[in-house]
């Protein structure tokens, strides 16, 4: 059952590195799809040495380059703001600041962004928001029928795969959360997947329990595993799975996750001054934090939803 698995790859990949992961994402974007983001990732902390406890240096060092890593490893980003980090009381490291880009489309946090989610003009008038279907692909043609006794043999393979990821899977979903939520320009006209905020926003949560839950669910459902065996499905390499059966889920509804705006459409902010001034106070942001004397690191990628930049999770 390759849809499960390819999300089971990538959890386990982010298991092995950090553990339990945090987000909490609060966009707020423009008709002409500039915007910004306040990203809040809480993560265990990191060690770039990975030697023994001794030789892995001040946890306030491994906190600045984990920042630094975050600041200069996400894409389509013209300035941040507002950057500061804090230790929680369970001894975790917490990253906030506010990212502004131009494009949605194009902008990737090094950490935690959920991807293929668009803001974008329809045929209408309108705009909508959305993420990308990833189950409408025509599935590839099986190279022969198969025989009961050798479906229920594939069935019983892919289970045994996903209970031999499950641990390390149960490992990093346990404390893992999610929840990213969009402010948009225009009158809220259509809601789909997404829950409607009494601000007029539209929010998308969920946690590890939830995702741990629907994928365990799915591989115990004979129709569903058949389905992904027949259908020939190779990994997408990257987020979880949004089908329809996990959409279902998750949030309430097989449909497509989306939410569209009517005009008139007015900014919701001067993108243009704001950037202006965050990138004037780059310098003094970067020395404040103590950035400009790190030395040199190789970091420990961090995962998101997705795999870490430039690379690529292939299933079987």
């Amino acid at each position: 059952m390759r849809k499960v698995l390819a999300v089971a790859a990538v959890v386990a990949a982010a298991a092995l590195v950090v553990g339990c992961f945090e987000t909490k994402q609060d966009y707020t974007l423009n008709p002409d799809g500039s915007g910004k983001v306040l990203v809040e990732m809480t993560m265990p902390q990191m060690p770039f040495n990975l030697g023994p406890p001794d030789q892995q240096g001040d946890p306030d060092l491994v906190a600045k380059q984990f920042v630094k890593q975050v600041l200069d490893g996400s894409k389509g980003v013209d300035a941040w703001s507002g950057v500061r980090y804090e230790k929680t009381e369970d001894g975790r490291t917490r990253f906030i600041g506010t990212a502004y880009f131009k494009d949605l489309a194009q902008m990737k946090l090094q950490s935690g962004k959920m991807e293929g989610i668009s803001f974008t003009k329809d045929d209408t008038g309108g705009m909508v928001l959305s993420i990308k279907e990833q189950d409408g692909a025509k599935p590839a043609a099986p190279s022969k029928e198969l025989r009961q006794e050798q479906m229920a043999q594939r069935i019983q393979a892919e289970r045994m795969q996903y209970q031999q990821m499950r641990p390390m899977m149960a490992a990093v979903l346990g404390t893992m959360k999610m929840d990213i939520s969009f402010r948009l320009p225009g009158t809220l006209a259509e809601v789909s997947g997404f829950k409607k905020e009494p601000s007029g926003a539209v929010r998308l949560a969920f946690d590890g329990a939830q995702m741990l839950k629907a994928m365990d669910e799915l591989m115990a459902d004979d129709a569903y595993v058949r389905q992904n065996v027949l259908a020939g499905r190779k990994s997408a390499g990257g987020s979880p799975q949004m089908d329809q059966q996990t959409r279902e889920k998750l949030f309430g509804t097989k449909g497509p996750m989306r939410a569209r705006v009517t005009g008139p459409f007015k900014p919701l902010f001067p993108y243009a001054s704001e950037v202006a001034a965050a990138q004037a106070a780059h310098a003094k942001m970067i020395e404040r934090l103590g950035l400009d004397k790190l030395p040199a690191a190789t970091p420990t990628p961090t995962p998101g939803f997705g795999v870490p930049q430039g690379g690529e999770l292939k299933g079987r």
